[in-house]
């Protein structure tokens, strides 16, 4: 056998070992092909492996696996060659040769067994780590189902074997998990992850997935007929769990995006579609959405605003309209609020279609500014060539409450004009987190130190309401039009008026003005004088108008 190695039959071994493989399935088939090249010169009849794989972090339990790398069609010695080897991860393999029956291997055909062994092993050792490797990759080791990694690779399969469209996918994220983190150690709230994921995993069917995308964010497949009954499960989900003898149960709701996946062009729409299906349902404030092409153009729109958004302001696209506020009793100009439209291509853009989305995303503090900046200049103008001047009330955004420095700010735009405080006003709109009411009661009592004007926009609509008017010392009331009475007749008019009217008498009582905005009607104008509203705001006098014509009605002073 001195020569064996220069044969041609053994090189065909070597080279079929070193052929890739995807799957233990495919080394074993290829190994047996190997062995099948030197067998007979060998004269071995049989070869078999025993692996013994240990617990770790990225395999769950304890393997033993034993598999038959060859076998000849004759018999074969009962005694083997045993060679052992210890795996990269801590785990032993072990390798039977047994030669053909009858057959006693000399010295130098058992240096060339050990040689082959030692190559085995090498390959064997190469997919091991190669399949921890891809394990790791394709799944979330903490609560050990797939992540968005494994994921897409399942659905890649069933859209490429045409599968996929039978399926929905659902997205979601757990409400409330924090609190889980807050109770618990940290590592007991991993296992509380690990308990919710096996829920999710339990309720669905074989030839379906859930992958964790990160956090408490979870990505599911399942087949559109079960579909609706999974929704319906996540939304209600209860874990019991034991920790120090103390056993606790958690409940979970989630925030839903669904999507149907027919005519999808690429595994990749998928994530798209329920991706954007969450955003929309997040924004509503939870429950579930299903995407539709609908709620596509609408989430495009939104992200058209915010790409833009840089653009637009940088070349001053956004300018300021101005509503007259009118006096009850005498019809006079007593002030205006500044609105922001935004000149997009030659066409004027309500607000309405981009003032919430920059209000989500954050943008609107830089535009709120920009609107003050501009309101400035105005009244500078105003100032330097002795025309009439009246208060302006520019709009602030609930995002500014965390800004420690707003006061600040706002002071240091007006002194840059040189305006005088007392020409501006800052409207706030009510919160409904008392936390941020707290923070926006000391934004008020420091822009009155600073001889600045505040007012409440919206007020009613919120939850603080009489919580504001006790702890904040405001100048105005902006009442709701939705509580306005409407002029036709219904069920419960008398109670609109009532509290209505109470509301302006509560407010003249703590000597706070009230002005009542869209107002459109001649006979809400007589009702509000009469219910002793001070002020109104409405097309019934003026619609917004751009600065030039708002300072030709300031000329004139009055309607």
């Amino acid at each position: 056998m001195g020569n064996l190695f220069c044969d041609d039959k053994v090189k065909s071994f070597f080279e079929i070992l070193q052929r890739p493989v995807g799957s233990q399935e495919e080394l074993a088939e290829c190994t047996k092909q190997a062995f099948a090249c030197i067998a007979e010169k060998m004269h071995i009849g049989k070869v078999t492996s025993k692996l013994s794989a240990p617990r770790t972090t990225l395999r769950a339990s304890i393997e033993n696996m034993v598999h038959i790398l060859y076998q000849g069609e004759g018999a074969v010695s009962e005694e083997p060659t045993v060679l052992e080897f210890k795996t990269g991860d801590g785990g032993d393999a072990a390798f039977q040769f047994f030669p053909i029956e009858g057959y006693v291997w000399d010295a130098d055909e058992l240096r060339e067994i050990r040689i082959i062994g030692n190559q085995i092993y090498v390959v064997f050792s190469q997919s091991i780590m190669s399949g921890l490797l891809r394990h790791a990759m394709l799944m979330d080791l903490a609560v050990d189902i797939p992540n968005v990694s494994g994921f897409m690779e399942f659905a890649g399969r069933l859209f490429a074997q045409g599968r996929l469209q039978q399926y929905h996918g659902i997205y979601l994220n757990i409400h409330n998990f924090k609190y889980v983190n807050k109770v618990l150690p940290h590592m007991q709230g991993d296992e509380v992850m690990k308990l919710y994921a096996n829920a999710l995993v339990g309720a669905t069917a074989e030839g379906e997935m859930v992958a964790r995308l990160g956090g408490d964010n979870y990505v599911v497949l399942v087949r559109g007929e079960n579909a609706a009954s999974f929704i319906e499960f996540v939304r209600d989900i209860n874990i019991r769990y034991r920790h120090e003898g103390k056993e606790r149960q958690f409940n979970f709701g989630a925030t839903i995006g669904a999507a149907e996946l027919k005519d999808l062009q690429n595994p990749a729409d998928l994530m798209m579609r329920i991706s954007i299906a969450y955003q929309v349902a997040r924004q509503n404030g939870g429950g579930v959405v299903y995407y539709c092409d609908e709620i596509y153009k609408e989430v495009m729109q939104q992200k058209e605003i915010i790409a833009r958004f840089e653009h637009a302001f940088s070349a001053q696209e956004f300018i300021v309209y101005y509503q007259p506020k009118i006096t009850t009793a005498d019809r006079q100009i007593c002030g205006a609020e500044a609105l922001v439209r935004w000149n997009k291509n030659g066409q004027i853009v309500a607000p309405v279609e981009f003032i919430s989305v920059l209000e989500k995303e954050g943008s609107i503090c830089k535009l709120d500014f920009y609107v003050l900046d501009k309101v400035c200049a105005m009244l500078q103008k105003c100032k330097r060539e002795n025309m009439p001047m009246t208060q302006i009330s520019v709009n602030f955004s609930k995002r500014h409450v965390g800004n420690p420095e707003l006061v600040k700010e706002i002071i240091a735009v007006i002194d840059k004009y040189d305006v005088p405080h007392e020409y501006l006003e800052v409207e706030l709109t009510e919160s409904e987190d008392f936390k941020d009411s707290v923070v926006m009661s000391k934004v008020i009592s420091d822009l009155k130190a600073a001889d600045i004007k505040t007012s409440i926009d919206d007020f009613g609509t919120g939850y603080s309401s009489l919580n504001m008017l006790k702890e904040t010392k405001i100048d105005l009331l902006k009442i709701d039009k939705s509580l306005l009475p409407l002029e036709k007749e219904y069920e419960d008019k008398e109670r609109d008026i009532i509290m209505f009217e109470n509301i302006t008498r509560l407010a003249k009582d703590l000597g706070i003005k009230t002005v009542a905005e869209g107002v459109e009607t001649e006979q809400q104008y007589e009702y509000l004088t009469g219910a002793g509203c001070d002020m109104i705001q409405g097309y019934y006098f003026d619609k917004p108008l751009p600065e030039e014509e708002f300072l030709q009605r300031m000329s004139i002073g009055h309607y």
